[in-house]
C-alpha cells in the first residue's frame, strides 16, 4: 500500500465496498481497511430486499433517496456481474404487502396515500389476493400490491463490490484500525496496529463499530447494534411468484436459488423483550428466534409445516437514533466524513451511498443526484451528522420499533 492515498475506507460491507467502487472508478486511488472479513458485518445476513414500501423510509428526503437508492440497481448490477463473473440472483417483481389482521391493515393503508406518489400500487382485497397466491392463508384480509420490487444476494452483492473495486486498483487491507491521526481540525490517517495510514480523507463505514471514533473526534456517533435473525428454508412447493412482507411477520422471498428466506426479528413484539439491541454485535442464533420466525412463516403459508430448514443467520444492524443514516462531513473537521447508521437498509442504501460520498470527495459536497425524470436533487440535510451536533444519550428503543426487515 502506497504511504499516502487519496481516500481510506474504514469498513468492508457494503457500504464500505459500494463507497470504494464508485470512487475507482473515477480514477481516485482508495484502499479499504477492514478489522475481519468482508462482508463479515451486517452485510452478511441481510435480505436484500429492495423494496420501497415499509415504515423504514419517511415521506421526503428519506423517500427520495429510496427511490434513487432503488433504481441505481439494475445498471450496478449488470456491470458487477459483467466485472466479476458472479451471479448476483437478482430479480425484479411484483409484491404483496399482506395484512393478516386489521392493524396491519390499517398501517398499511394508512401509509398507501403518500406512497401511491411515488410507486405504482393498489390495495387488493382477500380474494384477489389469493388469485395471486393460492396457497396463503384465509387469515388474509388484503395486501397492497407494489408492481415491482427486487431482490438478491447481499452477501454476493458485497463480494462481488470487492472483487471489481480490487480490479480497478482499490487495495484492500485486512486490519483494525485503532485510531484517527489528526492535524489540527484535519483527519489525515488512521494507525493501525501494523503501521500508520496517510490519506487527504477518511470515509468511516464501520457500522456499529463507527461509534469507537467518537472520542477522536469529539462528536457523538449515535449508532447502536439492533440484532435481527431469518432462516432459509427448503420448500417443495413451486417458489412464489411475488416477494411478500408483512409489517408484523416480516419477508417471505423466493430466491433465484432455489431457498426460501423468512424473518427477521427485529423492533416486533417478540422482539422486545428478547432480541432487540445490545452493546456489542451478536452473530448468535438463538432458538427462540428460529420457533417464531418458523411460526410467522407459517401463519403466512401453511404448507411451510413441512419445509426444511437449511440456515439460520444472525447478526446486527447499525440502528441511528431517527433510523436515518449518518452521511456526510464531521462538524468541525475536515478530511473526515461518516457513511454508517443504515439500520435494515444497508443493501438498500448502499450503492447510492457509494455516489453521495463521490460527490463529497470530488466536490465538497452533494451536488448532482436527482431523483426521478426530471425531479428535484436529493436533500443531504436530514442525513448530515450535524444533526447530532447536541446529542446526548437517548432511547433507542423507540426507533427500533418500526424496523421490519
Amino acid at each position: 500500500m502506497p504511504e499516502t492515498t487519496d481516500v481510506l475506507v474504514i469498513g468492508a460491507g457494503v457500504i464500505g465496498c459500494s463507497i470504494a467502487y464508485y470512487l475507482v472508478r473515477e480514477g481516485i486511488s482508495v484502499a479499504l481497511l477492514e478489522r475481519e472479513a468482508i462482508g463479515s458485518g451486517a452485510s452478511a445476513h441481510a435480505t436484500g430486499s429492495l423494496s420501497l414500501l415499509g415504515t423504514e423510509f419517511n415521506p421526503g428526503p428519506s423517500f427520495q433517496m429510496a427511490l434513487a437508492g432503488y433504481w441505481e440497481f439494475p445498471n450496478l448490477v449488470q456491470s458487477l456481474e459483467e466485472e466479476t463473473g458472479m451471479e448476483l440472483l437478482y430479480q425484479r417483481r411484483p409484491s404483496l404487502r399482506l395484512a393478516l389482521d386489521a392493524e396491519e391493515a390499517e398501517l398499511i393503508k394508512g401509509l398507501m396515500p403518500w406512497q401511491q406518489e411515488f410507486v405504482d400500487m393498489q390495495w387488493l382485497d382477500s380474494n384477489e389476493v389469493h388469485r395471486i397466491e393460492p396457497r396463503l392463508t384465509p387469515n388474509v384480509q388484503g395486501a397492497a400490491y407494489e408492481d415491482e420490487s427486487a431482490q438478491l444476494d447481499s452477501y454476493k452483492l458485497n463480494l462481488a463490490l470487492a472483487q471489481a473495486s480490487e480490479g480497478k486498483g482499490c487495495e484492500l487491507h485486512l486490519r483494525g484500525v485503532e485510531r484517527l491521526i489528526t492535524q489540527g481540525d484535519r483527519v489525515v490517517g488512521v494507525s493501525t496496529s501494523t503501521g500508520d495510514y496517510h490519506c487527504n480523507t477518511v470515509v468511516l463505514a464501520s457500522g456499529t463499530w463507527t461509534p469507537k471514533f467518537e472520542q477522536d473526534l469529539n462528536f457523538p456517533i449515535p449508532v447502536r447494534p439492533l440484532k435481527g435473525e431469518r432462516l432459509l428454508l427448503r420448500y417443495r412447493g413451486e417458489p412464489l411468484d411475488v416477494l411478500i412482507s408483512s409489517p408484523k411477520r416480516g419477508h417471505m422471498i423466493s430466491r433465484l436459488d432455489g431457498l426460501l428466506s423468512v424473518g427477521s426479528t427485529g423492533g416486533r413484539d417478540y422482539d422486545k423483550t428478547e432480541l432487540f439491541w445490545g452493546e456489542e454485535f451478536d452473530r448468535t442464533p438463538t432458538e427462540g428466534a428460529k420457533i417464531e420466525l418458523l411460526q410467522r412463516a407459517i401463519d403466512v403459508l401453511p404448507e411451510l409445516a413441512g419445509a426444511e430448514l437449511v440456515q439460520q443467520l444472525a447478526g446486527s444492524r447499525p440502528l441511528t437514533p431517527d433510523r436515518m443514516p449518518i452521511i456526510g462531513p464531521v462538524p468541525g473537521w475536515d478530511g473526515v466524513l461518516l457513511a454508517t447508521g443504515h439500520t435494515t437498509k444497508g443493501i438498500h442504501l448502499g450503492p447510492i451511498t457509494g455516489r453521495i460520498i463521490l460527490d463529497y470527495v470530488l466536490q465538497g459536497k452533494n451536488a448532482d443526484i436527482v431523483v426521478g425524470a426530471g425531479g428535484s436533487a436529493l436533500d443531504m440535510e436530514q442525513f448530515l451528522p450535524d444533526r447530532f451536533a447536541d446529542f446526548s444519550d437517548t432511547d433507542f428503543y423507540a426507533s427500533g420499533l418500526n424496523v421490519e426487515e
